[in-house]
């Protein structure tokens, strides 16, 4: 019986850890129509599904959407997709003349899409069928 104590914990000490989810943070800017936007994509990635999560901000505006994708490796690049989500925004309920809005979200979705290369961020960011090209650099 006493010899299962130690067993036990030289057992445990053999487990391998948890692997650490790298944290990548990435600063740039966009043209979105006729003004220039700066943003900031900081996420998480697992190595192991290469699943994303994480938040892009719009520095211009201060606005902070969640970003959730996918990091696949390349030969030339690492290939990132994210869905943009604006979560719990504000969303618009109204009536006008008999026409009725109902949980319209007032900030819009988009898709990020482009090749991670050394320490750019080379893509687009499409928001209401307009796409804009967006570069961005590591920070940390």
């Amino acid at each position: 019986m006493r010899w299962i104590v130690p067993a036990v914990l030289l057992l445990a000490a053999c487990a391998p850890a948890p692997a650490r989810q790298p944290v990548h943070t990435f600063e740039g800017s966009a043209r979105v129509l006729l003004t220039v936007q700066t943003y900031r994509l900081t996420f998480t990635e697992n190595r192991v599904t290469h699943d994303i999560r994480g938040t892009l901000v719009n520095r211009t505006s201060g606005d902070a959407f969640q970003a959730t994708g996918t990091l696949l490796p390349a030969t030339d690049g690492d290939l990132l997709t994210a869905d943009i989500s604006a979560g719990d925004s504000p969303r618009l309920n109204a009536t006008v003349f008999g026409i009725g809005l109902r949980d319209v979200p007032l900030k819009a979705g988009a898709l990020l899409s482009g090749t991670i290369r050394h320490d750019a961020f080379a893509g687009s960011l499409r928001v209401n069928g307009f796409s804009s090209a967006l570069s961005m650099k590591r920070v940390q």
